[in-house]
């Protein structure tokens, strides 16, 4: 069959597989962007094409440890039916076996019905589901969360933003870090076999790179961090600390960010999230599912 190592001369061809396989999708009206199977191409992995005049089909693994690898895998739609993807995955499990992986992780549109039975049918497990919403400022009312926001202050929760902060707290940064480890406690994991990196260097970088930190809300206990979220730093998430949770806390910050964010002219925000409990808030904030989901999968090798 007409397997090639992947070389740089492919590149534009399989981003124009990309642009052909979601075409339909309109992606590009949506601030997240889940997998389309092309990130691969930006770092070391192992990558062929099937090349039959043109490229026909991209298939890629690129590390995540020792033994978990993440898959990239695209077939000219036009081209379905030919055998092209699993025989392209085939070979992307023989050298990641090869390599001493173990696991290979997949991840695809809800959209794509194609591409989720494809993965079903040769072993992989389903894990869970990153489900997107979109709230509009049209659709959000801060009023009817002020009370809760009284209740809180009166228990002594204070309200504050990263900026502020890193401005008054040389500390800031690491007690973000040490309250995030405690707050992912519960959270959905992508693969339930994949150890995350929990070095304090990632974990600082996640809050190092903030963009606008003006817009990063923190809530607080007698100086102790207990709750974060940003409706504009989108990466970044929502985490509580477990000790204060079902108090309405992450309601309430989020809320208030959100109240933040419309003042300084935003009107539209996106969450992405797999935690049903999290989802429930999001739609008591106005939010709503914009059909952008993306299913995550595992599989193990043997």
């Amino acid at each position: 069959m007409p397997f090639i190592s992947f070389s740089e001369s492919y590149k534009e061809q399989v981003l124009s597989l990309k642009d052909v396989t979601f075409a339909g999708l309109n992606l590009s009206r949506f601030v997240w962007e889940p997998c389309q199977q092309v990130e691969s191409l930006d770092q070391q992995s192992i990558r062929f094409v099937f090349e039959d005049g043109d490229v026909r089909g991209y298939g890629a693994a690129y590390q995540l440890d020792a033994t978990h690898f993440r898959l990239n895998l695209i077939v000219d739609p036009r081209q379905s039916r030919k055998r092209i993807g699993s025989q392209l995955l085939q070979r992307i499990e023989q050298e990641v076996v090869r390599v001493k992986g173990k696991y290979l992780q997949a991840r695809v549109l809800e959209a794509m019905p194609t591409s989720l039975n494809f993965a079903l049918t040769r072993g992989f497990i389903q894990v869970h589901v990153m489900r997107g919403m979109s709230l509009r400022a049209v659709d959000f009312s801060f009023g009817k969360w002020k009370q809760l926001g009284q209740d809180l202050s009166a228990r002594g929760f204070v309200l504050t933003s990263l900026k502020k902060e890193l401005e008054s707290d040389c500390d800031a940064i690491n007690k973000l870090v040490h309250l995030y480890k405690f707050a992912r406690q519960g959270w959905p994991s992508p693969d339930p076999t994949w150890q995350l990196d929990s070095s304090l260097n990632s974990l600082r970088t996640r809050f190092t790179t903030i963009k606008f930190p003006e817009h990063f809300s923190i809530l607080k206990v007698k100086g102790d961090y207990i709750g974060f979220t940003s409706a504009k730093n989108l990466a970044t998430g929502t985490g509580v600390h477990p000790q204060y949770r079902n108090l309405g806390v992450a309601t309430y910050l989020k809320a208030f960010n959100i109240n933040q964010c419309i003042k300084a002219g935003e009107d539209y925000f996106e969450s992405a999230t797999a935690s049903p409990p999290m989802q429930r808030v999001n739609e008591k904030l106005g939010y709503r599912f914009n059909r952008l989901s993306e299913v995550r999968f595992v599989k193990e090798l043997s």
